[in-house]
């Protein structure tokens, strides 16, 4: 388990984002969005729904629900297992876990490298430029708003 929240290294210009990856492309979540990186837990299913919308996971006595951001992207599912790692994200409303390929690190990137994204599809808000590598930054509203979590 990853711990993602690290204040000390929050300035005005720099902003904490988590990174990770599906398929080929890049993408971020703004660190209040998240809360930990977790192994795959089992999973019950939910009865007709969406195939993005893997299951539910007891986490620390509550349910989750776990969602494949591959599926939910128009990406080929890929093959789940305990090695497989998950981001415990929320909003104001929802916690979801979200499976993605591969989790990097929490990159602190200055303000000016961050744009509003345009044009760009209903659940990115910024493209994050740092050295060699554009990041999406993934908007959770719209995106669990599609997905809606069978639990509050």
């Amino acid at each position: 388990m990853m711990n993602v929240n690290n204040p000390e290294k929050v300035t005005d210009d720099l902003q904490p984002f988590l990174t990770f990856r599906l398929a080929e492309q890049y993408y971020a979540l703004a660190i209040p969005n998240v809360l930990e990186v977790v192994a795959m837990l089992s999973l019950s299913s939910i009865p007709n729904a969406p195939s993005a919308l893997l299951g539910i996971a007891n986490r620390h006595g509550e349910a989750l629900p776990i969602l494949d951001l591959r599926i939910a992207f128009n990406l080929e599912a890929s093959a789940l297992d305990v090695s497989t790692f998950f981001i415990v994200a929320q909003t104001e409303v929802y916690q979801v876990g979200l499976v993605v390929d591969e989790i990097f690190q929490v990159k602190y990137i200055p303000k000016g490298s961050i744009k509003v994204a345009q044009g760009t599809g209903k659940y990115v808000t910024h493209i994050i430029s740092d050295e060699q590598i554009l990041y999406q930054q993934i908007d959770l509203d719209p995106l669990l708003t599609q997905y809606p979590a069978p639990i509050k």
